[in-house]
């Protein structure tokens, strides 16, 4: 019966000891976005199987504690007899009683007997009452660390959805923040890109301003009546392509002497 006892003891700290830990990995790895009350729930669910097992165990422990104390009662019994016994044979003994001394000698060893028999099973007894008082112990300080991280999950709950919330302002103001400034540093791309475009409409604007007053110059000079404002420029032309000698125009004192011949 030890061994059997031993071994569901064993059994069960280790299946108890499995709910604790998943009530503990569930409120250290809690993720703020998804928690809710269901979760709240189920780690008070876990709470009721260790409260549970807790009674299984103080029944089991008073149990195996009457056990134990009736098998000490009976093992102090037949002890408190044999003693008895002794006392007597050896008065017997010291009388001379040979008959009545062997008599009780006969009952002393068939008591002692029976005490090296209940002696195991005493101990056993003892042992698997001491086993079940821990067994309970262990549950109720169990159960007593899981209510009190029950009691504060609902604290934990709401002020890690605070955190979340907080952070979510933080980040929207973070991001309004980069968009301003993006923003920003959009108008002001504009703007140089807005100075680059003029300055290249201006420089486009002179570079035609330019060409137009080549373009009237080679036409000035290109035309005729451009030449035709200068006559010895226009003899010389001609005289060039052949058509006439060259025929300058009378200078001034030319035309002045002319005029004293006549």
């Amino acid at each position: 019966m030890a061994g059997l006892f031993g071994f569901f003891t064993t059994f069960g700290k280790k299946q108890i000891s499995g709910i604790g830990e998943s009530i503990t990995r569930s409120i250290v790895a809690w993720d703020p976005e998804t928690a809710t009350e269901a979760e709240i729930e189920t780690m008070i669910q876990e709470l009721d199987k260790i409260t549970k097992e807790a009674g299984k165990a103080k029944a089991q422990f008073d149990k195996e504690q009457k056990e134990a104390d009736a098998a000490q009662k009976n093992y102090d019994r037949h002890l408190a007899a044999a003693q008895m016994l002794e006392s007597q044979m050896q008065d017997a003994q010291t009388s001379g009683d040979s008959v009545k001394a062997s008599q009780l000698e006969s009952s002393v060893v068939k008591l002692v007997d029976d005490l090296e028999k209940l002696k195991p099973e005493l101990d056993r007894e003892v042992e698997e009452a001491a086993e079940a008082k821990g067994f309970h112990e262990e549950l109720m300080e169990m159960a007593k660390l899981t209510a009190e991280k029950v009691k504060k999950a609902r604290e934990m709950l709401e002020r890690a959805r605070r955190d979340m919330e907080r952070a979510k302002m933080e980040e929207a103001r973070a991001n309004a923040k980069a968009v301003r400034a993006e923003k920003l540093a959009g108008l002001r791309k504009d703007a140089s890109d807005l100075g680059v475009a003029l300055s290249s409409m201006n420089k486009a604007a002179e570079e035609a301003r330019a060409k137009a007053a080549a373009s009237d110059m080679k036409a000035k000079l290109l035309s005729p009546e451009h030449d035709k404002e200068d006559a010895n420029i226009e003899a010389a032309l001609k005289a060039v392509s052949g058509d006439t000698p060259l025929k300058l125009q009378p200078s001034v004192s030319d035309r002045l002497a002319a005029l004293k011949r006549d």
